[in-house]
């Protein structure tokens, strides 16, 4: 439950409707030992009757007669705490009375806070012992560089005490912090090599993030000397080792093979794609990958295969709407020898035949036409396939993925697509979000390129936090495959060793550029600004937002009821 007054409200009060008679209106306020009641018409707030008011009155008037206006009323999105006086009646944007507040409902409120506390003291004491206890060396710098956590552990490592360390920069209490960097960058710089007080450390340096901005940054110490990293890797071998034990891996094939680890993110709706792919990978299950252009379907199939118990076959791909419709038959099947003018002599395999005893990717099968995927629905229900040309049936055994960026139920509704191929192949879905959906895995994706073309170019640029705002602001309509494109093009054509807004490509819509860096570089409340200045920067943001009303508070750094309060001050709704 939220401090939202939606949350603690009485959701169904009392009301009066302005043509009621006064002694109705009495009858209820004795009844219900109330001192005013709410008046409303066809569902609209129009104000309250008081009890003094009505008392000794001619029966015959109307509530209409007596109505008050009052300024206890708030909108639903608005923090209990905020409250100032009971009852407080509560309104929609539509301005219909949808609740109130009154001083049971205030008492429910403060119990439970008052629970809430004690239970986030008793939580606070247990976080605070696990911090000072942690093993590994921990400290938490604000964003002006000034230490405010540093464990025990990290005391050791430094031979700075605890209580000497909290309040100073950590440029003059860690050596060679790299601290100030991360949070300048607000990239992520994790598992680095890193050389404190003369010992060889791995180290992470995490930047924290609030409302889009970087607002801490954390370092952890995780391993001590080479030595300890190479146990952890003779455990993990051991692990693996176990863990496949029925199928040993390849020992010729690259060590770059594509892991669950490589795909990055930890956001929510991420994490739990990636525990899906982890499951449907220990099976044999068709798999039906779906998510816009550039999200990484591609990558999910290939972590698939590669966790796989077939892992050791090959992993075969295939992109439907690349090959031209004639060619697309024997591309997938194969051909015999003298099937065509122009074909190899002995024939040549296909696509499936090579996926035997290993995984065949179909990616886009919403491209592929209607006489193929029949082909298709026939090798999956027989397990065997004909090259063209031949009468010969070869038996095949593989594990199928397939992957669209189109809606394959609309498909199947429109004629499209048939239905019984769909059911063959929507065994487990896989979803992938869009990096808009999963905005706060842009710095680890940031984070992982740039060090990607450090390392290809012999560099070491770094990426101002204000260019990573930037991009929580963009729409990336093609995904992580537009992002990393646009990096590059950044790295390369940046002069400077760090990266800054300025630095954006020309083709960047200049409006897009500007209003994106007022948003997030100015960061201002709204409230300094003079009423001409804030009515325009309002306009502007929704703008931007396309008159989402949550984005552009958060933008705006307000609450979405302030906004909705000035939204109708400038008449802007």
């Amino acid at each position: 439950m939220t401090d939202k007054i939606i949350d603690w409200m009485y959701p169904n009060p009392l009301y009066l409707h302005p043509e009621e008679p006064l002694k109705r209106a009495l009858h209820i306020l004795l009844e219900n030992n109330l001192t005013e009641i709410a008046v409303v018409e066809n569902q609209k707030w129009k104000g309250i009757i008081k009890l003094q008011d009505v008392i000794q009155k001619d029966n015959d008037d109307k509530v209409s007669s007596f109505i008050r206006s009052c300024d206890r009323v708030a909108s639903a999105d608005l923090l209990i705490d905020k409250l100032q006086d009971i009852p407080t009646y509560i309104v929609n944007d539509e301005g219909e009375l949808i609740g109130e507040i009154t001083g049971k409902e205030w008492l429910h409120y403060h119990t439970t806070i008052t629970k809430e506390l004690k239970q986030k003291e008793e939580m606070l004491h247990l976080y605070e012992m696990v911090f000072d206890t942690a093993y590994e060396g921990l400290t938490v710098v604000d964003d002006k560089g000034i230490i405010r956590l540093f464990n025990e552990a990290y005391s050791r490592y430094v031979k700075v005490p605890t209580e000497e360390a909290i309040g100073k920069d950590a440029a003059l209490i860690i050596e060679n912090t790299r601290l100030p960097v991360v949070l300048k960058t607000g990239v992520p710089e994790r598992s680095q090599a890193h050389r404190l007080q003369g010992q060889n450390l791995v180290v992470h340096r995490i930047p924290i993030w609030k409302d889009n901005k970087v607002v801490a940054a954390a370092g952890i110490l995780v391993y001590e000397g080479v030595s300890e990293i190479y146990q952890v890797i003779d455990q993990m071998e051991e692990l693996d080792k176990t863990k496949h034990s029925k199928f040993t891996k390849d020992p010729n094939k690259k060590n770059s093979l594509t892991r669950f680890e490589d795909l990055l993110g930890d956001s929510p709706c991420f994490t739990k794609t990636k525990k899906i792919a982890r499951k449907a990978s220990q099976s044999k299950a068709p798999v039906l990958i779906t998510g816009e252009s550039g999200v990484g379907k591609d990558i999910v199939a290939q972590a698939i295969h590669n966790e796989s118990p077939i892992t050791r076959g090959r992993f075969i791909s295939v992109n439907c709407a690349a090959i031209p419709e004639a060619l697309l038959e024997s591309e997938l099947f194969g051909y015999s020898s003298g099937a065509f003018t122009g074909a190899e002599k002995g024939g040549k395999p296909g696509k499936i035949e090579l996926a035997h005893k290993g995984t065949l990717f179909l990616d886009e099968i919403g491209d592929m036409p209607l006489t193929m995927q029949a082909k298709i629905l026939r090798v999956i229900q027989e397990k065997s396939v004909e090259r063209v040309g031949s009468n010969h049936q070869s038996n095949i055994d593989f594990r199928l993925i397939t992957a669209t960026n189109k809606d394959i139920k609309q498909m199947v509704h429109e004629g499209t697509f048939r239905e019984d191929l769909y059911y063959r192949l929507y065994v487990i879905p896989i979803h992938i979000p869009s990096l808009r959906e999963r905005a706060e895995d842009i710095p680890i994706i940031v984070s992982h390129k740039i060090a990607e073309l450090n390392n290809e170019y012999g560099d070491r640029k770094t990426i101002d936090q204000l260019v990573v705002q930037w991009m929580y602001t963009q729409p990336w309509k093609g995904n992580i495959r537009e992002l990393i494109n646009f990096l590059e093009r950044l790295y390369v054509l940046s002069e400077s060793q760090h990266m800054t807004l300025d630095n954006l490509p020309d083709d960047i819509d200049d409006k897009q550029r500007l209003s994106s860096y007022n948003f997030l570089a100015n960061k201002k409340v709204v409230e300094s600004l003079s009423e001409e200045e804030e009515r325009d920067r309002i306009k502007e943001t929704l703008e931007h937002v396309k008159g989402n009303k949550t984005k552009a508070a958060k933008l705006l750094g307000i609450s979405r009821a302030t906004l909705y309060n000035k939204l109708s001050r400038y008449t802007l709704e």
